[in-house]
């Protein structure tokens, strides 16, 4: 599974990234993880529940702690990769990290960012259902 301990991120503007403080060493998140007040096993159960009503969107890998992801764009069909890992935050929290990023060209005019904050909604729903 992917290592967000050791990926940097590149030059590109087509990823986003969004780990909790420490997680990655060589690369600053664009956004900080959340701490959720729940299991870690509850809170991937949601992530992987909206992960799964997405469009275009198939579990290519899937483990206790990660899972890795690919949506392809509506109109063409490019994939994005998305990488996952589920992480126990304190006593009873947890949180998780999550990289999607293009798999070609430069520009994605911010498809990436905003999956991960339109799935970030919908994990809040689902925990909150």
């Amino acid at each position: 599974m992917f290592e967000f301990e050791t990926m940097r991120l590149s030059w590109r503007p087509n990823q986003y990234l969004m780990a909790p403080s420490g997680l990655c060493r060589y690369s600053k998140p664009h956004t900080l993880s959340p701490t959720f007040q729940v299991p870690v096993d509850e809170l991937r159960d949601a992530v992987m529940a909206v992960a799964r009503r997405q469009p275009r969107t198939e579990v290519v890998a899937e483990n206790g702690a990660a899972a890795k992801l690919l949506q392809r764009s509506k109109t063409f069909r490019f994939p994005d990769d998305i990488d996952v890992r589920f992480l126990k935050q304190g006593e009873d929290g947890s949180t998780f990290a999550i990289y999607s990023r293009a798999r070609y060209g430069i520009r994605d005019f911010g498809v990436n960012r905003a999956r991960v904050r339109d799935w970030l909604s919908q994990i809040h729903d689902e925990l909150a259902a």
